[in-house]
């Protein structure tokens, strides 16, 4: 049952290290209590794998975030906002100093636990901040920083990401591999999960979507009021969406008793056909992928071109030329993708490939599509520039590029291994990795330990790579080449 809430009618238009920043301009120091700038990981056995080597300055490991509280005051005539990120976070070393991943905008103020902090900006996105008093290791400790301005988004090889705006005024955050950072301040690497809590002030004629469930709207003044959605599952930073805007809204029962929330820009409500069907994805994913990892459930769908589906966690959000295929990747991907989450972003195919495979599962369900000649006939059409990515290292600003190589891995796996074993690992991994972060070192040691099998010559064929693979591991059990 569907029942339409709200309805409005526009005129349709076509943020593991601190900084090592001196005053003024970024410059070294030698502090014990200052690390590299940019988020180090470090890997189970204590190897120091570094940061993200495609985006090194993203993210800081000397603390842990544990809650980011948002609070905006949005104008849609002037594009400005005007913000208070509170973020509960414990250190994990001494620290003198520490920064956040923010974007652009005006900061104002900073305090550390209620107490006037120095802050200043250097690079693309640091926010620097020292406490008059330093952070001891194991101290729990809040931060407020208010800051305004004009958010802007980010041009990647997908399309734009981060803070998006329409020409009647309403706004979408969205996007990978960046996008938070354009509307708070955050500690920008996927392995900082942290719960999300966003409240927006805005024009009566205008509603507030976000991750998770909406707790409350309620007046702030004439003619405003205030909507606050909270998402208490612990989020990867880019996983996280805001939308501000005249919505359509729509509560959709769920199996289990559970409704979704669907909500629609009133020129993009033809995308209801395809909204209307989540149940039933969830349902036929679900059987796939064990139960539902997320508390909540939905999407936006809005009247843009986005150039990409945006998984966001509990709420995915579909640009114009959405169909029901985006609506099972994206739903897939609150299994693969916001359940378990690349550590780098160099990783990105993992959870990708298989959240991408799940719509070939739908489609050999649901639309009796031949998977075997599918995968024979791009294996067939694949070029020497088709095989060439690493999908272990695919490229900064190119992670997404090989995914149909990475789908053709995830499938010959499959025909290796046999169904059994195949749907033990793709329910099994997320489930002990929930809400957190593997890579495919991770993920080629599960399957190994669940197939009992040497995947050697496999994994080196298909995820190290750059050519087309051998036949024997390009055509494994039923498969056949191409006649």
């Amino acid at each position: 049952m569907t029942v339409r809430l709200r309805w409005q009618e526009p005129l349709c238009t076509a943020l593991l290290a601190t900084t090592m920043i001196g005053v003024g301009q970024a410059s070294a120091a030698e502090d014990p209590a200052i690390g590299s700038d940019g988020y180090v990981h470090v890997s189970p056995d204590g190897t120091v794998l570094g940061t993200d080597p495609y985006y090194p300055k993203d993210g800081n490991g000397g603390y842990d975030v544990t809650d980011y509280s948002i609070a905006l005051d949005y104008s849609p005539y002037f594009l400005m906002v005007g913000g208070k990120a509170t973020i509960t976070a414990t250190a994990l070393q001494d620290l003198s100093r520490f920064n956040l991943d923010l974007r652009g905008l005006t900061v104002r103020s900073v305090t550390v636990d209620g107490v006037a902090a120095t802050f200043q900006r250097a690079g693309e996105h640091e926010l620097v901040i020292t406490p008059r008093t330093p952070l001891a290791e194991g101290a729990k400790f809040t931060v407020a920083v208010r800051y305004d301005g004009r958010p802007a988004p980010i041009t990647t090889a997908r399309g734009r990401t981060g803070w998006l705006t329409m020409a009647d005024g309403s706004a979408v955050a969205t996007g990978q591999p960046h996008s938070a950072m354009t509307w708070f301040p955050v500690n920008g690497t996927e392995v900082d999960k942290a719960t999300l809590r966003v409240s927006v002030t805005v024009l009566n004629e205008y509603s507030v979507v976000g991750n998770g469930l909406q707790v409350s709207d309620v007046p702030a003044g004439p003619g405003r009021h205030t909507v606050t959605w909270a998402e208490e599952t612990a989020l990867a930073p880019n996983t996280a969406m805001l939308g501000i805007g005249r919505w359509q809204i729509d509560k959709i029962a769920l199996p289990g008793g559970r409704t979704a929330t669907n909500v629609y820009d009133p020129c993009a409500t033809g995308k209801r056909a395809i909204g209307d069907r989540l149940p039933e994805v969830l349902e036929f994913l679900a059987g796939k992928f064990g139960e539902y990892p997320q508390a909540a459930a939905g999407g936006l769908f809005v009247d843009r071109d986005l150039g990409y589906v945006h998984g966001a966690q509990t709420r995915p959000v579909y640009g114009r030329s959405a169909t029901v295929s985006d609506l099972v990747y994206a739903t897939a991907y609150q299994w693969w993708g916001a359940g378990v989450t690349n550590k780098m972003w160099r990783d990105a195919l993992l959870p990708e490939s298989f959240a991408r495979y799940a719509v070939w599962l739908w489609d050999e369900t649901a639309n009796g599509v031949d998977m075997d000649q599918r995968y024979r006939e791009l294996v067939a059409a694949g070029d020497a520039a088709f095989w060439a990515p690493k999908l272990t290292d695919p490229g900064k600003g190119t992670e997404f590029v090989p995914t149909t190589k990475a789908v053709l891995m995830v499938h010959a796996l499959r025909r290796l291994i046999g169904d059994e074993l195949f749907f033990q690992i793709a329910e099994g991994f997320p489930l002990i990795n929930l809400q957190g972060n593997q890579n495919w070192h991770d993920f080629t040691l599960y399957v190994s330990a669940v197939t009992q099998l040497d995947l050697t010559e496999f994994n080196h064929a298909w995820l190290e790579g750059t050519v087309r693979p051998p036949d024997a591991v390009l055509y494994p059990g039923p498969l056949t080449p191409r006649q």
